[in-house]
């Protein structure tokens, strides 16, 4: 699913964390074809999030340090005291596609029938991400402050998508940049391909 479904470089036999290594762990795949089944996944489009609202707002009166690589670097007192108006717009949705799902349900059949202590000791207890969203971001400064959140911008990769002035604040929006804002979970023990 994505760029997210990114598996970390170190994997050991016997030391399976996540449900792709734990496929390959149990020898349902080779390793090539454990490859191909991990970029297939990483491959799912971009769709229109079909969401009760067009934006997802963050009360930044909560938020003292934003998770994201680059606007991230934006921290502490400016975010607390400064950004009067973070939100997530134009949402987009990575859903893990109904082949892959039948696919991942089919190993992990498989495992529970062939190597049950294992499924039953780690497997089934995880959480598998299925869907991962992620939104424009929008940052909304008083105007006071602008030419300190593009100071801080220097400091990172974003590049403003646009920069909208009125009379008394700045609204910024920023690319996503392939960093999810939100995802849905799903327990293994009951996901259904």
């Amino acid at each position: 699913m994505g760029s997210d479904y990114r598996v970390p470089g170190i994997f050991k036999k016997g030391n399976a964390k996540l449900h792709l290594h734990s496929i390959l762990d149990a020898s349902l795949l080779s390793e090539n074809e454990w490859a191909a089944l991990s970029k297939e996944s990483r491959q799912t489009p971009f769709l229109e999030a079909h969401l009760a609202s067009k934006t997802v707002d963050v009360n930044v009166e909560y938020v003292n340090e934003l998770q994201h690589p680059e606007v991230g670097k934006i921290t502490g007192e400016f975010i607390s005291k400064k950004l009067s108006k973070f939100t997530f717009g134009n949402i987009k949705v990575r859903a893990m596609e109904d082949l892959i799902r039948i696919r991942i349900d089919h190993y992990l059949e498989q495992m529970k029938a062939t190597r049950w202590s294992e499924y039953d000791g780690r497997i089934r207890r995880v959480f598998m991400i299925t869907e991962l969203y992620y939104g424009t971001i929008k940052m909304v400064v008083e105007k006071q402050f602008s030419a300190e959140l593009e100071a801080l911008l220097q400091n990172t990769k974003l590049e403003a998508l646009s920069k909208s002035e009125g009379s008394h604040a700045v609204e910024y929006e920023f690319s996503h940049n392939n960093v999810p804002f939100a995802m849905r979970i799903e327990r293994i023990r009951t996901f259904n391909g």
